[in-house]
């Protein structure tokens, strides 16, 4: 599966066994750790303010991502990006229809690794939401700090599980599991995290 990390990663780091969580086989505690990694990785992906899955293998496709036109450069949701399909502006003023024209190297540069574009020689007619984008950002393996950050996560959650004594059986989506997973999640990984946090986009 492709997953921020997997779950042998998880046994091997907390040194839990399906033994320790009254699990009858490896299987069934296979299935519940890879339940336990979603909810790491939707965790992660909530607090660094991307899609869900961004840190996945090869990134995630963004279409026709809208931007308020500016110079030099005008910053993309997300980044780093792994490649650029197409990039368009308005050519049209305001009260008036838009009509998008695609623009094509050199006409613009892109920073990939900032994820931020540059028109050259070209300026839509109006400022607001008048370059559009469309793009695949993120990474073409899982940063070994997300992969870390996760399996720590997972870690702290199933000892958080040991010491409450819950019933393994509990799915991961019941209110004891989310109160392991707030409490797993400290400060500690919230800081590891920061250089993983993308722009807060604000809408209107």
């Amino acid at each position: 599966m492709n997953m921020y990390c997997e779950t042998e990663d998880v046994k091997a780091y907390s040194k839990i066994a399906y033994t320790d969580l009254g699990y009858a086989n490896d299987t069934a505690f296979i299935t519940f750790l890879q339940n336990l990694i979603e909810l790491a990785q939707s965790i992660i992906d909530n607090y660094c303010r991307v899609p869900s899955g961004f840190f996945k293998i090869d990134g995630l496709s963004v279409t026709n991502e809208f931007h308020d036109y500016g110079y030099p450069w005008i910053s993309l949701n997300y980044y780093p990006v792994l490649s650029v399909s197409k990039v368009e502006y308005n050519d049209q003023g305001y009260g008036i229809t838009a009509n998008w024209v695609t623009v094509t190297e050199p006409d613009y540069l892109m920073n990939l690794s900032a994820g931020q574009l540059m028109l050259v020689n070209k300026t839509p007619a109006i400022k607001e939401q008048s370059v559009r984008i469309t793009y695949i950002a993120g990474y073409t393996a899982t940063p070994s700090g997300i992969k870390h950050i996760c399996i720590q996560l997972c870690t702290n959650m199933l000892h958080g599980i040991l010491q409450r004594k819950v019933s393994p059986q509990v799915q991961v989506n019941e209110m004891v599991v989310k109160l392991v997973a707030v409490e797993a999640f400290n400060e500690e990984l919230k800081g590891m995290l920061r250089p993983y946090v993308r722009r807060l986009v604000v809408v209107g």
